[in-house]
């Protein structure tokens, strides 16, 4: 069943995917805490927090495709050992997510509230959410500086330290949140706005925890401006192709996911509050496929890197029944504690109804889910196969899964999870498509061979 010619694959997995899956967990968590807390507000505090985090997403996943761009190629010069070109690379995708994020701060600063109305038409919910965004659009710079460093690290092996960087922002995240949101302890009593704050400055000890870490350690991601600037136009041109569909695919995911929260928020608060609660509870669950296909991206990169391309094949034959059967472990945990999470929350019946519903569509799709992220994170981005990953996912959220939830939620009205009940239907078609390109070994290819072969052509 598994691929067995190579006995340090299992090894190599947990030395990789365990802090990852650590790092993950934490960061679900604290989403998790943070709407617990916030929860605790009233609906409209859930719907405004999760609307503005909604945006923010967007972003993020925006940032992260320009970032994780590098990292096709950083986990290929690593298998190889050559830290001036990782470098070199790094400093293009630093470019790009700084000159991207800062854009974007500046629009948010000036258009917070116009952003949130988008997701919910409940003016309580817009006044909530766009004071919340005016102070995370602050956030957005750090966090380019951040998952640049992050990406670079994991793709050359040092996982640790992102996570330790990840753990001591969530701490202090967590506590800033209880003393600031509540007013605990004599700090200010501050509602949503505390918890903008509480993100704020943990995200800013964060980066300066992993930027520290890398220039005392010298580790490979510790670039000065001369090296961050060594990149030639043939390797830009290369970049900018692979990772065009790489942003692509992530921001325009994440737009789709954020068409789903203005859908539900325009059909009520409730809807919005509940489809935000039990998105932090997936998130819960999808850290470990998140993991298995950050690894499977480091490892089956180094292999196509050193020229080993049946390993890679066999690898992430690995990867996907692995995905398959944790998936199958998680959807059977969910099914017996969704009762038990959902009366943690002081929401409406109504509301926790929607809940209920939600999380059960979540259990019966969990194992697509769990393949999709390991073919598109994992698989496709290692063999630098961006295209067509941008193609499927995208194509699969904004072809089938928003006509779906625009048709069932406005003509035929249904609730909320039954409406995610019928987008079950875009996941099948993603991970059927998917599977076949896999079977097809298409996907497998040597980037940094040809980055050399376009370079020596040029210079004969």
């Amino acid at each position: 069943m598994f691929y067995t010619k190579d006995k340090a694959f299992f090894p190599k997995l947990l030395v990789l995917v365990l802090p990852i899956l650590l790092q993950n967990l934490l960061s679900s968590s604290l989403n998790f805490i943070d709407v617990f807390m916030i929860g605790r507000l009233g609906e409209a505090s859930v719907a405004a927090v999760g609307s503005a985090n909604q945006f923010f997403f967007i972003l993020q996943m925006l940032i992260f495709g320009l970032a994780s761009s590098s990292a096709i190629f950083t986990a290929q010069y690593w298998g190889r050992g050559d830290i001036k070109n990782i470098r070199a690379v790094m400093g293009i995708g630093l470019i790009l997510t700084l000159s991207i994020s800062l854009l974007v701060m500046i629009v948010t600063l000036f258009s917070s509230h116009a952003i949130i109305h988008f997701f919910s038409s409940d003016l309580h919910v817009v006044s909530l959410g766009g004071d919340y965004l005016r102070v995370i659009a602050y956030t957005f710079l750090i966090v380019s500086l951040t998952t640049s460093f992050s990406v670079v690290l994991r793709s050359t092996e040092n996982v640790v330290y992102p996570m330790i960087a990840s753990i001591c922002g969530i701490i202090l995240n967590t506590i800033l949140n209880y003393l600031l949101i509540f007013g605990n302890y004599g700090f200010p009593n501050l509602g949503v706005l505390g918890a903008a704050y509480a993100t704020l400055i943990a995200r800013f000890f964060e980066m300066l925890i992993i930027v520290l870490i890398t220039y005392t350690r010298k580790l490979p991601a510790a670039a000065s401006i001369i090296d961050l600037f060594n990149f030639s136009k043939t390797q830009v041109r290369i970049y900018l192709k692979k990772s065009i569909p790489v942003v692509l695919q992530s921001a325009g995911w994440a737009a789709g996911f954020s068409m789903f929260a203005m859908i539900f928020g325009h059909i009520s608060t409730e809807s919005l509050a509940s489809y935000n609660i039990a998105g932090s509870i997936e998130r819960i669950c999808l850290i470990f496929f998140k993991g298995l296909g950050s690894a499977c991206a480091i490892m089956i990169g180094n292999r196509i890197g050193a020229g080993e391309e049946e390993k890679a094949q066999g690898y992430a034959r690995n990867f996907l029944i692995l995905g398959i059967i944790i998936a199958l472990v998680v959807s059977s945990l969910l099914l017996i504690l969704r009762r038990p999470i959902v009366n943690l929350y002081d929401l409406t019946e109504t509301s926790k109804s929607y809940m209920m519903g939600i999380l059960l569509v979540t259990l019966i799709i969990l194992w697509a889910r769990a393949c999709n992220i390991i073919f598109h994170m994992g698989i496709f981005k290692s063999g630098g196969d961006t295209l067509f990953s941008m193609i499927v996912d995208v194509g699969g959220v904004w072809l089938i899964g928003v006509p779906i939830a625009l048709i069932t939620a406005f003509i035929f009205h249904f609730p909320v999870h039954y409406i995610l009940g019928f987008l079950i239907i875009e996941e099948l078609v993603k991970v059927l498509v998917a599977f076949k390109r896999y079977k097809s070994g298409r996907w497998v290819n040597n980037l940094i061979a040809k980055t050399e072969k376009k370079t020596i052509y040029k210079q004969s």
